[in-house]
């Protein structure tokens, strides 16, 4: 009898740590199965939504100064802003602003353009206008006397895959003082000052890329052009030089960059400008 008193507590013990066990191990295998639900769940992939092309876009750029055909703009950090939107569905035709604004508050501008590209072929007409150098700019002022407005025709085309050099051509319409002169009546005349561009790539679809350009100016009419600052010039070579492209990677984004060395012989300056395409 002292035996089976003893035993008794013994196997009720026994069967609590059975049935414990046996409910550890079902719940075990519940959250096991309930996880792999949830992993399995989990990894499904979900369709991605196909984000359709848009007529409207913007790019934003930074660079280290501001060159626009061998004359330097800004000589300073620049954030340039690129807003377009395309009127066809081709997005042959388009219309927009660019700017740009220096770091040291000395410089802003803003440019209205209309631009139809098609293929190699460019053309496009640009209302420019900066506050570089001008005490009291008025943004409405078009008075051909006071304006420092510039409406730029601008033309381009590239040559085929096999010979692809590019020829771009550019002519001021109309502006102000800047780019008039006094004509034998004594009355302003616009000296519609060209620009002139050929580039070719030297290095293309490589990790580095590298275009060579060489552009002169000159004026239609009169003695001078707007792209030198010399009394008397009526042909220069006013934009040499170099530029190489490349991607850098980071994470899953590639981030365009590029560097530039430019030479103006007539003004006899050079320049080192690095730019960053950010989007």
């Amino acid at each position: 009898m002292l035996f089976n008193a003893q035993l008794k507590p013994h196997l009720h013990r026994s069967n609590k740590m059975k049935k414990a066990l046996i409910v550890a191990v079902i719940l075990l295998t519940g959250l096991t199965g309930y996880a792999q639900k949830t992993a399995i769940s989990d990894t499904i992939e979900t369709p991605k939504q196909e984000i359709k092309k848009s007529r409207l876009d913007f790019n934003v750029n930074l660079r280290t100064s501001h060159l626009w055909r061998g004359l330097v703009i800004n000589d300073g950090m620049t954030a340039t802003g690129y807003l377009h939107y395309a009127l066809d569905k081709k997005q042959h035709f388009t219309v927009g602003f660019w700017g740009g604004a220096g770091f040291a508050g000395n410089y802003t501008e803003i440019n209205y353009f209309v631009q139809y590209q098609k293929n190699d072929l460019s053309i496009g007409l640009w209302n420019l206008f900066n506050t570089k150098g001008i005490e009291n700019p008025e943004v409405f002022n078009y008075d051909k006397n006071t304006t420092t407005h510039l409406i730029d025709l601008r033309t381009s085309y590239r040559f085929p895959s096999t010979f692809p050099l590019r020829v771009e051509a550019d002519v001021l319409l109309y502006s102000g003082l800047n780019d008039r002169e006094l004509n034998n009546e004594n009355q302003y005349r616009s000296r519609y000052s060209t620009y002139v561009e050929v580039s070719y790539p030297i290095i293309r679809d490589q990790k580095v890329n590298l275009n060579l350009f060489l552009g002169a100016a000159f004026p239609i009419i009169g003695s001078k052009h707007l792209h030198t600052s010399n009394v008397e010039s009526n042909f220069d070579i006013v934009n040499a030089g170099m530029a190489l492209t490349k991607n850098i990677e980071i994470f899953d984004y590639k981030l365009p960059v590029s560097a530039t060395a430019m030479w103006n012989p007539a003004n006899k300056i050079a320049r080192i400008q690095l730019d960053v395409s950010l989007f």
